[in-house]
């Protein structure tokens, strides 16, 4: 048994499937029901994506498998076949791997064909009360450097190496607040400790229980959670992802400015 990816390698292989179906003229589907299921967290928007286990069709003769990876060339379907299944969901962009003009646009594009929020993510949204491009937002993923957030993951800094790493995570924010020209500073992170240690700070802090769609089960705090923050950061005048060596280079929030055609930037500490 094998964890699938987190939120954003998901969207990029859905993302991906769909622009494969769309350049072969092909309706597109998606049944996603485990660990959550997608349409308790997303609505349709422009293309009729919700899927029915009753409408897949297993006979082989009018279906063929793609082993998607995102990897690869972008296939060509052939209509002689009723159906394409893709189960496989690993976490390359695959318009970005095969160089598609101007890629980056082109995703969020497909993102907002596909999605709009559900009602209770849109409402929990708005009750933090951000409107959007007020703000910006940090974020950063420690996965268990500072502690153990991830099963499958190990860290081993030591407490010296942690102190240091809060320090320059710390002193990182204070040099974008002095030059955010008086916006609203967001942080996001998977660290309960990093955030508990910028308290002192003038940034905001949204509340929530934070968790890794793929090790917590059905727990729907935690997969709305999730989608809050994607779409929080996916609403900021910018995006700055801190980074550093002992940090995991997440994708999560570079997503996320995509989905809102957001300006994105590193920021190395």
């Amino acid at each position: 048994y094998i964890h699938h990816p987190g939120l954003a390698d998901r969207l990029k292989a859905i993302v991906g499937s769909y622009y494969i179906a769309q350049q072969s003229g092909f309706d597109f589907k998606i049944i996603f029901h485990h660990p959550f299921k997608l349409e308790d967290y997303l609505n349709e928007n422009k293309v009729k994506w919700i899927g029915k286990e009753e409408d897949v069709c297993y006979n082989l003769r009018a279906v063929r498998i793609i082993p998607y990876n995102g990897g690869g060339k972008i296939p060509v379907l052939n209509k002689r076949f009723h159906q394409y299944h893709t189960y496989n969901y690993i976490g390359y962009n695959i318009l970005e791997t095969n160089q598609i003009e101007n890629h980056e646009v082109l995703w969020g594009d497909l993102f907002r064909q596909l999605f709009t929020p559900k009602e209770g993510l849109s409402e929990n949204i708005q009750r933090i009360g951000l409107a959007e491009d007020s703000y910006w937002a940090i974020h950063l993923r420690f996965v268990n450097a500072l502690e153990q957030f991830e099963g499958a993951e190990y860290n081993f800094l030591s407490k010296k190496q942690q102190l240091d790493l809060i320090e320059r995570c710390r002193n990182a924010i204070k040099d974008i607040l002095n030059n955010c020209q008086g916006k609203t500073i967001v942080v996001f992170s998977d660290s309960h400790r990093f955030l508990e240690s910028i308290k002192d700070l003038p940034v905001v802090i949204t509340s929530g229980e934070i968790g890794h769609i793929s090790f917590v089960g059905n727990n729907c705090d935690v997969v709305m959670k999730t989608f809050e923050d994607f779409y929080l950061i996916s609403r900021a005048e910018k995006v700055i992802r801190i980074l550093s060596e002992e940090m995991y280079r997440t994708v999560f929030s570079y997503y996320a400015a995509l989905a809102g055609r957001k300006k994105f930037e590193d920021v190395f500490v």
